[in-house]
């Protein structure tokens, strides 16, 4: 009995934490050291893709390590290593389709991705250490360094109301796109990103972290979020999409070649699918389509279906994402079965000189998870 009072004590804290604790998003992606600590209570817990975050988590990142995390909205937020976010308020009325979000960048970086909160007009602020950032478009950047804040804006706008009340609009039809705003509050407004947004690439290869040697550095920040890549984030090891592809095609993605292509690749790609293989717990499949939209400019996929018929009605899913060099971090951000609601992830990778994108995704109904759909699929433009 002695010995249970620990266990007993752990689960009644989690089922407190999590009754009392809304959702506010779900991990996607976990790399490195990625911890979550209740703002009430300090009680802390490591964070690994498909957890929960909640309405009053305060997230870090340690050296080496990086995050993503999609919205109860659908928003995307990515946070660089070193960082630090305090999730103040994340409200989303998925009947209502409305709701309120506020989180406060307290070190670091981050980059977002605004999802329905604010399409429909609903308040969606970051507060910086100079100020507030109230969102207009969807794509957006902040990195905090030494007491400076550096904004960059990739899509849409935004308007940074600083300790004085003075506003700083950037992005769409604003004359600046990128700013700095010094610790003493002086505004210095630029056409071209800080050197902050600058990309640190590492050639992969099957070597330790600490025999890697850095070969180039690469200022490509309107593609790709800044990270050090090792061939454990060109493959999942826990998501099946190995099955889909051969030894030498990864070989393709083994040299920085592929990151000058994304670089160089501009506008809105859509693709197809091309080739597929779907299981179903429902038996044999029809009607197969997916599509996938690719915005090489500001580094995101906007939008993204897959559709197809079992026995038992219609499956759809749609998702969206980021570029993440060679492979594509995706997240669900709505998912059905006839009329019952599902879940599920995308995996997806870059091949052939970005003119395939091959990967595999399973879905599941909430309430039903035996009911569930699998594929592996090529797309192509």
């Amino acid at each position: 009995m002695k010995h249970l009072l620990p266990v007993i004590t752990t689960l009644l804290c989690v089922s407190f934490y999590t009754q009392a604790s809304e959702p506010a998003g779900k991990t996607i992606l976990a790399r490195g050291s990625v911890l979550a600590v209740d703002g009430d209570s300090e009680l802390q817990r490591k964070l690994q893709r498909r957890d929960t975050v909640f309405g009053v988590d305060r997230i870090t990142t340690g050296e080496k390590s990086k995050a993503q995390f999609t919205m109860s909205d659908g928003g995307l937020i990515a946070l660089k290593e070193n960082s630090e976010l305090n999730i103040a308020n994340y409200e989303f009325d998925s009947n209502a389709q409305q709701g309120s979000a506020s989180i406060e960048l307290l070190k670091g970086g981050l980059r977002s991705i605004s999802g329905v909160i604010k399409k429909n007009g609903g308040s969606y602020n970051v507060k910086t250490p100079v100020g507030s950032i109230g969102i207009r478009g969807t794509h957006f950047e902040v990195q905090l360094v030494n007491g400076d804040v550096f904004l960059a804006v990739w899509d849409g706008a935004i308007d940074l109301t600083l300790k004085n009340n003075d506003v700083v609009s950037l992005g769409h039809n604003e004359a600046f796109s990128f700013a700095q705003i010094t610790a003493s509050g002086e505004v210095l407004t630029t056409t071209r990103a800080a050197n902050v947004f600058d990309q640190n690439i590492v050639a992969i290869d099957s070597k330790s972290d600490d025999d890697k040697e850095e070969s180039e550095q690469s200022s490509v920040a309107e593609v790709i979020e800044p990270e050090i890549i090792d061939i454990i984030d060109i493959i999942e090891t826990d998501s099946g999409i190995a099955d889909v592809y051969s030894e030498q095609q990864f070989q393709t993605v083994s040299n920085a070649s592929l990151i000058d292509q994304i670089a160089q690749r501009q506008g809105v790609f859509n693709y197809q699918a091309s080739s597929f293989n779907i299981d179903s717990s429902a038996g044999a499949v029809s009607d197969f389509s997916m599509m996938m939209a690719v915005d090489f400019d500001n580094g995101t996929v906007p939008d993204g279906e897959i559709s197809f018929n079992d026995a038992n009605g219609n499956w759809y899913a749609a998702y969206s994402g980021l570029i993440n060099l060679s492979k594509l971090d995706l997240a669900v951000t709505f998912a059905s079965h006839a009329n019952n609601k599902a879940e599920g992830n995308v995996e997806a990778i870059f091949l052939n000189d970005l003119d395939t994108i091959s990967g595999s995704f399973n879905l599941n109904e909430i309430n039903n998870p035996d009911v569930n759909a699998t594929g592996s699929f090529k797309l192509e433009p």
